[in-house]
């Protein structure tokens, strides 16, 4: 049984690895497609955003470094549907001014897209409070006070962060999460892929 269990852990260690790639690969179609649509198949990528932010991992085969990929994977994605988001309102803005229609904020592209980081902040606000809980749960580990910093402040300072860290990381780096023990406080930090222990 526990064979069983590491291989279904290193299973899904590599097909969330392989949704980071796809991830990646999602950016080139998307911007291929709004280059020429009439040749290029369209990317279907708010399927594949939704498909990430609803992915969890098997309470059987979870542990802490599984569940640390999961919400990197879904931080990335959350992070590049922004930036789709914005490269369709652009285009969808271009044609318009090409074909005489100067109605940027009309169309079904623009209220699809509206909608679609509606729902990607909700998933925002999800990502937040996962690691809020981590920080509490840390600090009430240490004996620390949990309260020395308000579920708003912290928000504000994990976005921040992973907004730096996500222009700044190389290709063979990822973004996770780590306890500052000087600070007492969680953090984002970048570190190059690693391979998931069996256990």
């Amino acid at each position: 049984m526990a064979v069983d269990v590491a291989q279904q852990r290193r299973d899904m260690e590599a097909r969330l690895r392989a949704l980071v790639r796809e991830a990646e690969e999602m950016d080139a179609k998307i911007r291929a497609y709004l280059a020429d649509r009439d040749n290029k198949p369209h990317p279907r990528h708010q399927e594949f955003i939704e498909r990430i932010q609803n992915m969890r991992i098997d309470p059987e085969i979870s542990n802490r470094y599984l569940e640390t990929l999961l919400d990197n994977l879904q931080w990335k994605v959350y992070h590049l549907s922004r930036a789709w988001g914005q490269l369709w309102d652009n285009a969808e803005a271009a044609r318009k001014r090409q074909s005489g229609h100067f109605r940027p904020t009309e169309g079904k592209g623009s209220e699809n897209n509206r909608q679609d980081r509606t729902a990607n902040d909700k998933r925002r606000i999800y990502s937040v409070d996962r690691l809020w809980e981590i920080q509490q749960e840390k600090l009430e580990s240490l004996g620390e006070n949990p309260d020395s910093e308000n579920r708003e402040a912290f928000g504000q300072r994990i976005k921040q962060r992973y907004g730096q860290l996500a222009s700044e990381k190389k290709p063979d780096e990822e973004i996770v999460m780590t306890f500052d023990k000087q600070s007492r406080r969680c953090t984002l930090a970048v570190k190059k892929y690693s391979k998931a222990p069996d256990g």
